[in-house]
């Protein structure tokens, strides 16, 4: 018996559930809003759900709601402290369908005869998602298998409900500055790609492989694929045998369980910083201690990835907040909310403030979530919206300071950085780093030489008729004179621009680089 194919949901259907689900949780005027019901004549409010209300919607509306909420749980650059709590109640967790549900979809991924693969099938699940049930299994060669099923109809009713949403972010963005500042739509694109990462268990199987590949060169373990299982809607995996990292709080302090604690932060670290690819759920469900102190990761649904710019940028913030370079902090902050209209100055000194609170102070008694907290503040004083994919970089390092800390009280996650940094650095300006940076500079100075001919026309034909054409970026000018009504002098820059004329010149006519020069002179020494 063959599963059957997942029937797509219309949006309009779920459109009016939603709606439904937004009035009977009073949100009447916000479901109108959103285009859900009668246009009201009040704006948005988004203040106008309580925390409480808004989890139990989320709640209502099912897995895409409680997966948004757990996102939104890290986002402390745009809740208080109250909505995270709140956020934080919900968990993924759901009845079992039956088994009878369950089997076609076993049927339609391994034929039929699926039984003769195993020795041993427990129809009994071991765990419940919203996403997937786990079932233990024996292969018939004896080895212990965990076996992971899409749960049907799953698919379907999340694709919808991202589809829906995105339209109502588009909708609220449209009607309210104040929603639009803050992008709902490019997080919710982001939490989209996101699911269907996690629907697709092929996907997850691929990323324990890879993974799993930089985590035994540090000792720790990952289940083994069984990819003759394993496909879009099941995977296979070897069931690892240990001690579940939930049930050792009791034993908080004992040197063992401190000692495994360390090891399990050193390896989400690693893989954070030197990997750039990262478990991206490691609550004390999803690890193990195996052995003495070994550890062990499993359910790689969640990943996180940061680019080499992202990186890059993340050392560079490093490196600037350890030099105290608040102005360097800020241009970053800035980067990454997409450098809106704010008082850069302010937020310059506000850091300054904030990184002041800190210096002096060992690493030992600094906790990551107490720095977060503060920044966080700092973020929705100046609404100021970090990039969605820094959300579970956020919720990884959280997850992993709060467990360490609970079984071994003393640890300092910002203490055990400080060397896997160094070795980051070490990378960056090894040998092989700065061929990279060489293979780098050849790539643009080949990219030059492509547009030298056009450059040596254009310059040719400057000094053949004695015009210097020029052209304005209307958003430069502005910025400009946003900085002359600060009282700023713009002396420097522009006579620095007529200085870089000059020398551009020079080669091809003598006397505009004169008059570039010589309209520096008149900028430095005219008052203004």
């Amino acid at each position: 018996m063959a599963a059957p194919a997942e029937k797509p949901i219309g949006t309009i259907a779920r459109a009016a559930e939603i709606g439904q689900i937004l009035v009977r949780h009073g949100a009447k005027n916000l479901a109108g809003a959103l285009g859900l019901g009668p246009y009201p004549d009040a704006a948005i409010d988004p203040r106008e759900l309580r925390p409480a209300a808004a989890v139990a919607l989320l709640r209502d509306i099912g897995p895409v709601g409680i997966k948004l909420g757990q996102l939104l749980a890290t986002r402390g650059d745009l809740f208080s402290e109250h909505w995270i709590a709140a956020f934080a109640t919900l968990h993924d967790q759901v009845s079992p369908v039956a088994f009878t549900q369950i089997e076609p979809v076993l049927a339609s991924s391994w034929g039929e005869d699926w039984r003769n693969d195993f020795a041993r099938f427990d129809e009994q699940p071991l765990a419940s998602a919203s996403i997937a049930q786990t079932y233990s299994a024996a292969l018939r060669d004896g080895t212990e298998v965990i076996v992971k099923v899409r749960r049907p109809g799953t698919a379907a009713r999340m694709e919808a409900d991202v589809r829906l949403l995105l339209r109502l972010a588009a909708i609220a963005e449209a009607r309210s500055p104040e929603i639009a500042r803050y992008r709902p739509a490019e997080f919710l694109r982001t939490f989209g790609r996101n699911l269907a990462w996690e629907m697709d268990l092929a996907a997850e199987a691929r990323a324990c492989e890879r993974i799993g590949g930089y985590l035994q060169t540090i000792g720790v373990k990952t289940p083994a694929i069984h990819w003759e299982l394993t496909g879009l809607r099941v995977n296979v995996q070897e069931r690892l045998y240990g001690t579940p990292a939930s049930s050792l709080a009791a034993r908080a302090g004992e040197p063992r369980v401190a000692g495994f604690a360390r090891r399990y932060a050193n390896a989400v670290l690693r893989m954070i910083i030197l990997n750039g690819e990262f478990h991206g759920d490691p609550h004390p469900g999803n690890v193990f201690l195996i052995g003495e102190q070994d550890v062990g990761f499993i359910d790689f649904g969640s990943v996180g990835t940061l680019t080499k710019a992202r990186r890059e940028e993340i050392v560079s913030l490093v490196l600037a907040i350890g030099a105290e370079e608040t102005g360097e902090v800020a241009d970053i902050l800035l980067g990454w909310a997409g450098n809106p209209k704010v008082d850069r100055d302010a937020l310059a000194t506000d850091l300054d403030q904030l990184i002041g609170e800190f210096r002096g102070t060992v690493l030992s008694g600094i906790e990551f979530s107490a720095i977060f907290s503060r920044v966080f503040d700092l973020l929705r004083e100046y609404q100021l919206v970090l990039p969605p994919d820094l959300a579970i970089l956020l919720r990884t390092l959280l997850t992993a300071e709060g467990f360490v800390r609970a079984l071994a009280p003393d640890y300092n996650i910002a203490a055990e950085t400080r060397p896997i940094m160094m070795e980051l650095f070490a990378e960056r300006f090894s040998v092989r780093g700065a061929r990279s940076g060489l293979k780098t500079f050849r790539r643009q100075l080949l990219a030059l030489s492509a547009l030298l001919p056009d450059m040596l026309t254009h310059a040719r034909a400057i000094a053949k008729s004695g015009h210097l054409p020029v052209q304005l970026d209307p958003a430069s000018v502005e910025r400009l004179a946003a900085t002359r009504h600060q009282g700023q002098s713009i002396k420097g820059p522009v006579a620095a621009g007529f200085i870089v004329s000059a020398a551009l010149l020079a080669d091809q006519s003598w006397w505009l680089a004169g008059a570039s020069l010589a309209l520096a002179a008149l900028v430095v020494l005219r008052k203004w």
